[in-house]
């Protein structure tokens, strides 16, 4: 199943970074999709309380940071929610990290080398998606 999981991640992950670097947008499409998926998975394994609660409180936590910082869009949001039902709690986690510390990096890079300040704009949806794929890769 992990392996159908991550083609899924990876084809989906595609797009969404295509589409949040070149129109700033994760679209409700494949976020919808992604968590119907998670549903169909959830209900496949029996995996209920690890889906629930990785959509639940990672999707939760990271509204709260948009609410707070106003550093994330709300299609990483749902993207995490989407994410958390389809990996659980404890690989959502795992991704959820990766892509936030690959962000921070990738974001303390392009400062560093003047390609934007601590007030641009920076498309988190591919950081995530990578984390996501880094951190199944760790279950293989």
């Amino acid at each position: 199943m992990i392996w159908f999981k991550l083609a899924i991640l990876v084809v989906t992950g595609i797009y969404i970074i295509y589409k949040d670097l070149k129109e700033r947008i994760i679209p409700d499409k494949i976020n919808g999709a992604l968590f119907l998926i998670g549903v169909v998975f959830m209900v496949m394994e029996g995996n209920y309380l690890s889906a629930i609660l990785g959509s639940l409180l990672l999707g939760s936590a990271l509204f709260l940071l948009v609410i707070i910082t106003k550093g994330f869009g709300m299609g990483d949001v749902k993207y995490l929610y989407a994410s958390g039902m389809l990996l659980g709690l404890k690989w959502a986690g795992y991704g959820l990290t990766i892509g936030i510390i690959l962000g921070g990096l990738g974001g303390l890079y392009m400062i560093t080398v003047k390609k934007m300040d601590r007030k641009s704009f920076m498309a988190y949806g591919p950081y995530l998606v990578i984390g996501n794929w880094l951190a199944l890769f760790l279950v293989m």
